[in-house]
């Protein structure tokens, strides 16, 4: 596989409503609407000629931004729980005040830190997340397109990278509704973020999001 389309979802109702994110299961905003269809424009500019795999988490906040997609693209996600947001356990569907109070205090290696009872570990979730991309680069010869989260979506640049446990706890990266990320190889064969959290496509449109969410965890 020599190119991944990253994609976080479009803007979704749990942001505005003080919940969490992680496995809190919400629906698109009416505006996380229109920027999967102008993301989904941006995308048919992008995958001219040539066949690409397309795979999205089965949570719905992606699985929507994925069909409205699709729809643009002329092809079905393939839905992967492998995909989801980060699991923040016992945490979800609260909101983030209501999970500080659940929240354990932070142990070290920060990577095996469980926030939450039920949650998984930083190393947990880019283990299933890489075990998923090892999956998806066996079965896309060229391009993938991927619909996730933002801390899956971080694990799925560092699968890229080849990062192990070391570089998990000391690397993210800040991913916006609907923003594109695009991986690919250069002339050397190198692996490069040729864009990062690129979302030209929604302010020209004017639909860019003002509202984030996160799984709740508190340093």
């Amino acid at each position: 596989m020599n190119r991944i389309i990253l994609l976080r979802h479009g803007e979704a109702a749990h942001a505005g409503q003080g919940l969490t994110g992680g496995w809190t299961d919400s629906h698109l905003t009416p505006l996380g609407e229109k920027q999967a269809q102008v993301t989904g424009a941006a995308l048919a500019k992008m995958l001219t000629g040539g066949d690409f795999g397309f795979y999205a988490s089965d949570l719905s906040r992606a699985s929507e931004t994925a069909q409205i997609i699709g729809a643009k693209l002329g092809i079905e996600p393939n839905l992967d729980g492998n995909l989801r947001e980060f699991n923040n356990g016992d945490a979800a569907n609260l909101t983030v005040e209501e999970a500080l109070k659940l929240q354990t205090p932070p142990t070290q290696p920060l990577v095996d830190y469980v926030p939450y009872p039920g949650a998984e570990s930083w190393r947990q979730m880019n283990e299933r997340v890489s075990d998923c991309m090892e999956r998806i680069s066996e079965a896309c010869a060229e391009t993938a397109v991927i619909v996730t989260h933002t801390l899956s979506a971080t694990a799925v640049v560092h699968w890229w990278l080849k990062f192990g446990p070391d570089d998990w706890g000391r690397v993210s990266y800040d991913l916006e509704p609907a923003s594109i990320t695009l991986l690919t190889r250069n002339a050397f064969g190198q692996r490069t973020i040729t864009r990062l959290n690129d979302t030209r496509h929604l302010a020209a449109e004017g639909c860019e999001s003002h509202v984030e969410a996160m799984p709740g965890v508190r340093a």
